[in-house]
């Protein structure tokens, strides 16, 4: 008989089974593969939801913000006019006129039909006529001594216009030339052609004096009337 179940048995005691390794073993695999399910899980739980915020960033961030294009209609250019700094050759004739008074119906100086400038008198002392006795205006743009006052301006402002050799009466004819204008040849005191108003109906009106701040009379030496 073995010594150790004589010892045993000599004890009392029964000897002590070892307990089977198969089983702890798979209990703790169990365990091992439990717990890597869970963690399979939780992390197909957050990929899932990293997955989500991602979308929602790539598609707020793909949204171009609505913007209101601002209007690309052209503000109205239609100004108020204001003379000279929007029509260089001054407003168009008015129906106000100035009406010569008695004794200024007539110009000085030899007023024959054969002349074509002579002496008038106006509300600014003596001025510059033309045959029929109008005033006689310099245009302060005609800075060349070219005329400039064309087209609808002449319309206005109409040239002083010569047929021919001119004929200045009794006046100094050296203050006086011609220089060509669209519409002919024009008459010239000094440095500057001649025009008449559209607005000056009877000798002795001076309704173009200081319009638009570029007409101004003519006196009979050629020097300008700033009065």
């Amino acid at each position: 008989m073995n010594t150790n179940t004589k010892l045993g048995s000599a004890n009392g005691s029964h000897p002590r089974r070892p307990a089977p390794l198969n089983s702890a073993r798979m209990s703790s695999a169990f365990r091992f593969a439990l717990a890597g399910l869970v963690g399979v899980t939780l992390l197909a739980a957050c990929g899932d939801d990293d997955a989500a915020s991602s979308t929602e960033l790539t598609s707020a961030a793909g949204e171009s913000p609505a913007t209101d294009a601002p209007s690309t209609d052209a503000p109205s250019t239609d100004a108020p006019s204001t003379g000279a700094d929007d029509d260089p050759y001054g407003p168009a004739p008015t129906e106000t006129t100035t009406t010569a008074t008695e004794g200024e119906t007539a110009p000085s100086g030899d007023a024959s039909a054969d002349a074509d400038v002579a002496t008038g008198e106006s509300d600014l002392g003596p001025v510059l006529v033309n045959a029929e006795g109008l005033t006689l205006y310099a245009f302060m743009n005609d800075t060349e001594g070219e005329p400039t006052c064309v087209d609808d301006c002449a319309g206005t402002w109409p040239p002083a216009l010569v047929d021919g050799e001119p004929n200045f009466g009794d006046l100094d004819a050296s203050v006086f030339t011609v220089v060509e204008h669209p519409e002919g040849s024009q008459l010239k005191a000094g440095d500057w052609p001649l025009y008449t108003f559209a607005s000056d109906t009877a000798p002795g009106d001076v309704n173009g004096q200081g319009v638009g701040d570029v007409w101004l009379a003519v006196a009979p030496d050629g020097s300008l009337i700033e009065g």
